[in-house]
């Protein structure tokens, strides 16, 4: 294997997930930003030479933020192809109006998960650093038992009674939204 897979690898495999979670976040479509995911790696691959050293999170991020900025454009363009017989106002208000909804849902799921997390912390601070671990910092149960340094069987024991918690005391809340 070759330095630039090997480097590329170690990039792909440290940042996935942040750039996954990045553009989840934005759009609130996971398949969206996988499709994103790949075509920001493509991009970084093409490109490594030229990223500067210690940059390279960054140059990650920007792109992904990019591709999803020109996605949008390309859907904008789409749907105002396919509402042709709709007034121009009316589609211009439903595409605000539909933004506006998608940053709604973002805003009531992140204080959702504040709540719980503040809650959780309350209640029991080891579940809550077991919770923060894995499905904040997304980091994988024997990785996350050594940062922790607890055997894995705890961290899953912990993880499997944090999650129970929040199911019993959230799970109305959240079907709601």
């Amino acid at each position: 294997m070759d330095d630039k897979y090997v480097s590329f690898e170690k990039f792909f495999l440290k940042y996935k997930n942040l750039i996954i979670r990045i553009v989840v976040d934005r759009s609130g479509d996971y398949q969206l930003a996988q499709e994103i995911c790949q075509l920001t790696y493509e991009k970084f691959y093409k490109n490594m030479d030229k990223v500067k050293p210690g940059m390279e999170k960054v140059w990650l991020i920007r792109c992904a933020q990019n591709a999803l900025i020109d996605y949008y454009r390309k859907a904008r363009v789409k749907r105002e192809v396919y509402t042709e017989d709709i007034p121009p106002a009316e589609v211009g208000n439903l595409l605000v109006d539909k933004s506006i909804e998608c940053r709604e849902e973002r805003i009531d799921r992140r204080n959702l998960a504040g709540k719980i997390l503040s809650e959780v912390r309350r209640v029991n601070v080891q579940w809550y650093d077991v919770l923060m671990i894995h499905c904040v910092e997304e980091l994988p149960h024997a990785e996350a038992a050594r940062r922790l340094q607890i055997s894995e069987t705890v961290f899953r024991a912990r993880l499997s009674r944090a999650r129970a918690y929040v199911r019993k005391n959230f799970e109305e809340e959240y079907r709601k939204l």
